[in-house]
């Protein structure tokens, strides 16, 4: 029987997103999310890669993580389901460091010594 015709419970939405796969031991393997559900998803990543039973998954550009359970390996396609989903704290975005100045206008006109001697 097809993949396609097999009956799912969750419509799947087809997706081409970049993800990083993280392995528990910090190992990072890049691989593509192909499609998408509320409950599961299909990875491709090259068939050498060996998957544990579980890893935590990230989409680059989102603002969360994946942790799924492997369901199914076929070649350079993987099948997994979501466990858990969690939100990724959001970096701080560095901001200029600004010294608040009071403008001294009674030195406009005026000129600077020069003398460094102190």
């Amino acid at each position: 029987m097809e993949a396609s015709l097999v009956a799912r419970r969750e419509e799947r939405t087809v997706t081409n997103w970049i993800a990083m796969i993280r392995l528990f031991d910090g190992t990072e393997i890049p691989c593509n999310i192909k499609d998408i559900s509320k409950s599961g998803a299909k990875l491709g990543v090259p068939e050498a890669y060996v998957l544990p039973a579980s890893f935590m998954l990230r989409i680059l550009g989102r603002d969360f993580v994946l942790k799924v359970n492997l369901a199914w390996r076929r070649g350079n396609y993987a099948g997994v389901r979501i466990e858990r989903i969690a939100k990724l704290p959001v970096p701080e975005e560095k901001k200029p460091v600004t010294v608040e100045q009071t403008p001294n206008y009674s030195s406009i006109g005026s000129r600077r010594s020069r003398d460094f001697a102190g």
